[in-house]
């Protein structure tokens, strides 16, 4: 069994009570003090949003209570989804696996442990493509654990190899369905 926990990635912008609860929450974790945290900050979209983006800038560089601290703060604005892909691209070439979350998320005290267990759990299966903390509410009574043919972007953790399958190419995934 690895001794060490997959980095957790923390995607952020300009909503400085967002993202202080969501570390907050994390910090509640018991793996929290034996991970990495790593924290990218998105670029204002224009001049009234820079004292928003600058506010975030000076709460994450004080975070105490992880492993390590590392941030990436980005001098114009990428959009969430070429920050997100960039970012997990850039750590997953670091790192064999990732924890990934948003500023708008507030996990549970386990969320952590779940994650980091299922990510070894399913290491070697390589048809999961990644790790779900979250799922819509169903009307249905579901297994402890299930199978889902797509993605859930609230609270997920993913491995180097699969993420090279991603495809980001909406024309191309659309003609593979």
């Amino acid at each position: 069994m690895k001794d060490t926990h997959a980095p957790i990635i923390l995607f952020t912008y300009k909503r400085l009570g967002h993202t202080q609860r969501t570390v907050e929450s994390l910090l509640r974790n018991n793996l929290a003090s034996s991970s990495e945290l790593i924290i990218y900050i998105d670029g204002p979209r224009s001049d009234e949003e820079i004292s928003q983006v600058s506010s975030v800038k000076n709460y994450v560089k004080n975070i105490k209570g992880f492993k390590s601290l590392h941030v990436i703060e980005r001098e114009i604005n990428f959009g969430l989804s070429k920050n997100i892909i960039e970012g997990v691209t850039e750590v997953l070439g670091d790192f064999d696996e990732a924890i990934i979350i948003e500023d708008d998320l507030v996990t549970s005290p386990f969320f952590l442990e779940y994650m980091n267990i299922s990510l070894r759990k399913y290491l070697n299966e390589t048809q999961v493509a990644s790790i779900h903390g979250y799922t819509y509410p169903v009307n249905l009574t579901l297994p402890e654990t299930f199978f889902l043919r797509g993605a859930d972007c609230w609270g997920w953790g993913t491995w180097r190899d699969r993420w090279t399958e991603f495809n980001q190419d909406p024309k191309e995934i659309l003609e593979s369905i």
